[in-house]
């Protein structure tokens, strides 16, 4: 068996295109979903020290005990959790990215949209990290 991770919003609308994505993109049978709402707004502003470690924490489960291969950190349109403009959406995955990269150097780390149609996409500016894992 082998897992990606998701981070991503609690929207039930992004779930199955996000699964979708993450498994055909990092070729694994199962995603462990990472479920925050608007978890790229929490990740990038860092405002909550409580929800960062708990997604941290979340990850660190998925990395070690399933071995997951990657991860992806999520935004869509019309996000309640994070209720800003779709561009903000990117700009706030895109900082979540980096955050969580910093946080595990060592694991391919991919933004993804889901658009108002239900659509997943990585984003451009969010290419792969490397390959290993290391949380901190």
């Amino acid at each position: 068996m082998s897992f990606a991770t998701a981070i991503n919003c609690m929207d039930g609308r992004a779930q199955l295109p996000v699964f979708h994505y993450m498994k055909d993109h990092f070729n694994v049978d199962h995603v462990d979903m990472i479920t925050e709402p608007g978890a790229n707004g929490v990740l990038s502003s860092r405002q909550d020290p409580v929800k960062l470690e708990s997604i941290i924490a979340r990850v660190n489960i998925s990395l070690d005990v399933h071995k997951s291969v990657g991860i992806g950190v999520v935004g869509h349109h019309d996000c309640a959790g994070n209720p800003v403009s779709d561009a903000q959406q990117n700009t706030d995955t895109l900082a979540a990215v980096e955050y969580i990269r910093s946080r595990c150097p060592k694991i391919p780390v991919i933004g993804l949209w889901v658009d108002a149609d239900g659509k997943a996409s990585q984003l451009p500016e969010a290419a792969e990290g490397t390959n290993g894992h290391d949380v901190s």
